[in-house]
């Protein structure tokens, strides 16, 4: 069965991208696009009575507003009851804010008996209007298409939560695009009953930016002291301190095992246990010395761990250096170190993702390094000040260039938490274990309800007392 849908004849790159995924990736549906003259999207189903009519808003926008200001929705944004649908529906609150839309669009047409519509509606061929501009919504948020547009940044150049309208508008910790297209599905399971959506199971990602692999094995030597002054008057731990030349001697073909950041090794075990892949992303280049790691990819030390890490089945990536989030050049030229030292220590892998170091992101010239680099997936878009659903989504999607008007073999894997995020005190500041571990457990819990994929980043810097490692576990 495939699904017709008449939309207005202009932005064709656009409106087949997101058709794509929406109606393909997210539902898993067969779907054929017809330009008419129409002036909102119409939905059929091929053979079928019965129709499904959303405004359309964002995609026509005149030319000289794309990408503009004039084309962001204007706050306060209106919210919708979807109790108004009669129809079952997974959404965190019926309340759903309309990201670009109509509120004038009633859910269904008037009937001679109003309070019938939800037995007619499995019976009778209905014009359902919905007034929520779902395709138009999802491009704004997938495409991050507002991150264009406005010009606000934080000190590291990153686009601060702050600054979205899912933080404005309080919807960043719910995956409001998710829940659009469960209204849509509805819509669709009523009027076509025979209708079958991709089946999908809730995944939990757990990947780790390995920043500092070794806490004494490859600093300089001021650091190095500056390391061992921090477990005496910070720690409070003594023997770190003294045990740290030692370390620093001896981290020349393997990390030491007594190296407080030389976690690996348990987190692979915490993952097995689990029956869960860790993914480890290494830094290749050094682009910034002050912000970028102290060791090497290619040092016999890292090599070594990178084998330890494909034998026992997880998974390396990439993690470029804080400057080349606007340097395509630059993260292929790292992309293609770490698969030269891959391939010398004969670590092979299907597929080749990884995340920018500071989550640092300019959309969509970040988004072109991937892509140039031939990596097959990024796991950056998240804000590091806000945890939450930055993209609208926890699922994974194809990732689109909106200057260049294209679609990418690049797929995006938004991150969902990141744990300095949740427990530092310049971000949310929710440093008591059990506050800390309530607000992830939500946020997997929401991922859980629309069988998406749960991303966390877990530093392995961030697993050296037993607290943070009981917290993680």
């Amino acid at each position: 069965m495939t699904l017709i849908v008449e939309t207005p004849n202009n932005r064709a790159p656009e409106r087949d991208y997101i058709l794509g995924v929406v109606l393909g990736e997210f539902l898993g549906l067969d779907w054929q696009r017809v330009s008419t003259d129409r002036t909102d999207t119409r939905i059929t189903l091929q053979g079928h009575s019965g129709e499904i009519c959303m405004p359309d808003i964002l995609l026509q926008t005149p030319d000289q507003d794309w990408l503009t200001h004039n084309s962001l929705p204007s706050q306060p944004l209106p919210i919708w009851d979807s109790n108004e649908l009669g129809l079952p529906l997974t959404l965190i609150d019926s309340q759903l804010p309309i990201i670009y839309g109509s509120q004038d669009a009633a859910p269904w047409p008037s009937t001679s008996d109003s309070d019938s519509r939800s037995s007619t509606f499995h019976l009778s061929p209905f014009t359902c209007y919905l007034p929520i501009d779902i395709f138009g919504s999802a491009f704004f948020m997938l495409t991050r298409y507002e991150e264009v547009v406005k010009p606000d940044r934080d000190e590291h150049d990153r686009f601060p939560a702050w600054a979205s309208l899912a933080y404005q508008e309080n919807f960043l910790e719910r995956p409001i695009i998710d829940e659009y297209v469960e209204v849509l599905w509805a819509m669709m399971k009523g009027l076509w009953p025979g209708l079958e959506r991709k089946h999908r199971d809730f995944a939990i990602n757990v990947s780790h930016d390995v920043d500092c692999p070794s806490r004494y094995g490859f600093n300089p030597s001021w650091k190095l002291l500056r390391a061992m002054g921090g477990d005496v008057l910070k720690r409070g731990d003594l023997a770190s301190a003294l045990r740290a030349p030692w370390i620093r001697v001896t981290t020349k073909n393997q990390l030491h095992p007594k190296d407080p950041a030389n976690t690996f090794d348990w987190i692979m075990d915490t993952s097995e246990r689990h029956g869960l892949t860790s993914a480890f992303y290494f830094i290749c280049g050094h682009s910034d010395p002050a912000k970028d790691g102290d060791y090497d990819a290619g040092d016999p030390a890292i090599r070594s761990l990178m084998r330890k890490i494909y034998q026992r089945g997880h998974e390396i990536g990439l993690h470029p250096s804080y400057g080349t989030y606007y340097r395509p050049d630059r993260i292929t030229q790292e992309a293609d170190y770490l698969k030269k030292i891959c391939a010398e220590e004969s670590v092979s892998q299907p597929y080749w993702g990884g995340r920018m170091h500071f989550l640092r992101w300019q959309t969509p010239i970040t988004m072109r390094g991937w892509e140039q680099a031939g990596m097959d997936y990024d796991s950056t878009l998240a804000y590091a000040d806000h945890a939450g659903f930055r993209c609208g989504t926890c699922q994974e999607y194809p990732a689109f260039d909106v200057e260049q008007r294209k679609a990418l073999k690049l797929r995006l894997r938004p991150l969902i938490v990141m744990d300095c995020t949740v427990m530092a005190s310049r971000y949310m500041d929710l440093e008591a274990p059990d506050e800390a571990y309530g607000k992830i457990r939500e946020l997997a819990n929401i991922c859980c309800l629309f069988k998406g994929n749960f991303t966390m980043l877990w530093h392995n810097t961030e697993l050296c007392t037993p607290e943070k490692r009981d917290l993680y576990k």
